[in-house]
């Protein structure tokens, strides 16, 4: 059990449970405990809940989407108690104990953290969520940064190694931005926890595998560890978040908040590989959509290599997804980072790019807003049926789209249903990943 800090807040009830990185490490940590991830990682009882939740006429389910998830938001006079170097213990400790033949560090990503379970090996994230509790209008994004100049000088004076990226996106994160706030906290410096991790648990001479998303983000400035930005990936482009009313004007870029690595992060890493022998591996990408196809790439041929046929793609989105399920299956998986035109676009230029599959299987995360740029069912579904595939989605109806929130406990169910394997399967060899993601044309991936 995690001790609460010293400070007061104990770490589970500091990042936010809905977030790319706790879920998605929640999901890599299951798998590697040979453990399957229905209901974000949440008990049968959740599930359930969530079920007959999403049974709720939508005007009462939106008060009671928007009220659950405000819940977690930190007081903000609590923030001189958030301890990251705890969260970061937190993170480390949700692994099994043992020894690694490599570990990932870095920017979150559900493809790589596929392939992170294939390998069984773990992964540090470099951002987490903090959300904290705020009531205003979404659509003014001007009145989020003010709350945060307000609120956040504690947080970093109690936290000297990690940089503020305040965002607000009043698209694609409507409903939530109007009863919390997003920081989301970037470590600049490797964690002594993480630090204390890799040291015992890789296995000697082992690889550590830095994951280093290039995308950047037009932001303001606030202070020397404190940017605001407008916006995040997703169907719109920077200039359209920054182009609407009440939106303060960017006076320069920087990573972006969620996906986006710290480059100081990346410095101390390897500092610390080179002091302890360990080679550093740089997996560089321009965005988080973009490892997605050289990973289905490279796990098609390692199911056929074995004897599996490789014909079923399963479409993972966003935190909606089960890597230990995936693989169990012999799935294909084509990680999307969001249900928006430009995942649709990634996926469609996947199928294109690959030998036929048989059958391709859709997840599609629900956040609750017919938002710019969002992608339809139907739209997903089209894609996979040009490039001859039989085609469904998994745990969703669409006529409740894109706020079918019961999808949430329904997933597991779906992916328990899929085929088994056909074959035993040993992990993938951390060596042959790496060739494999070169092969499939991932550039980034390098010494």
């Amino acid at each position: 059990m995690t001790r609460r800090p010293a400070r007061g807040l104990a770490p589970q009830d500091v990042v936010a449970s809905f977030d790319s990185a706790t879920v998605l490490h929640a999901g890599l940590a299951a798998a590697l405990r040979g453990r399957p991830f229905p209901h974000l990682g949440n008990g049968p009882l959740a599930g359930a809940a969530v079920r007959a939740a999403g049974r709720l006429p939508w005007p009462l389910l939106r008060r009671l989407y928007t009220r659950i998830g405000a819940s977690e938001g930190v007081d903000p006079r609590r923030l001189a108690g958030v301890d990251m170097a705890a969260v970061a213990g937190w993170l480390a400790d949700g692994y099994p104990a043992r020894r690694y033949p490599a570990a990932l560090v870095g920017a979150s990503n559900g493809a790589l953290v596929h392939l992170a379970a294939a390998m069984q090996v773990p992964w540090l994230p470099g951002t987490v969520l903090v959300p904290v509790a705020r009531t205003g209008d979404p659509h003014r994004p001007v009145d989020a940064l003010r709350f945060g100049e307000r609120v956040a000088p504690p947080l970093l004076a109690a936290n000297p190694d990690v940089v503020l990226h305040h965002m607000h996106d009043q698209i694609q994160d409507e409903l939530m931005v109007a009863r919390m706030t997003y920081f989301r906290l970037k470590w600049r410096a490797l964690p002594e926890a993480y630090a204390r991790f890799l040291a015992r648990s890789l296995a000697p001479g082992a690889p550590v595998i830095l994951l280093d998303d290039r995308s950047r983000w037009p932001v303001l400035r606030v202070g020397e560890r404190h940017v605001f930005q407008a916006g995040a990936q997703g169907g719109q482009r920077p200039d359209d978040y920054l182009a609407r009313p009440h939106t303060p004007r960017a006076d320069g870029e920087a990573p972006e908040a969620e996906w986006g690595g710290d480059p100081n992060l990346a410095a101390s890493l390897a500092e610390w590989c080179a002091a302890h022998g360990h080679p550093l591996l740089r997996l560089s990408y321009p965005g988080p959509q973009a490892p997605a196809h050289a990973v289905a790439a490279l796990m098609r041929e390692w199911y056929r290599r074995r004897g599996e046929p490789g014909e079923r793609l399963l479409v993972p989105s966003f935190i909606l997804g089960d890597p230990w399920r995936t693989i169990t299956a012999a799935a294909v998986p084509f990680w999307t980072f969001f249900s928006v035109q430009p995942a649709l676009h990634a996926l469609d230029a996947h199928l294109q790019a690959s030998d036929p599959y048989r059958a391709v299987d859709i997840l599609l995360f629900q956040h609750g807003v017919t938002s710019a740029g969002i992608a339809h069912p139907d739209q997903w579904l089209a894609v996979a049926r040009r490039h001859g595939a039989a085609a469904r989605l998994l745990a969703l109806d669409p006529r409740r789209f894109p706020h079918d929130i019961a999808s949430l406990g329904r997933y597991g169910q779906a992916l328990a249903a899929l085929p088994p394997a056909q074959r035993p399967w040993s992990p993938l060899e951390v060596t042959a990943a790496m060739q494999g993601l070169r092969d499939a044309g991932l550039d980034g991936c390098r010494p």
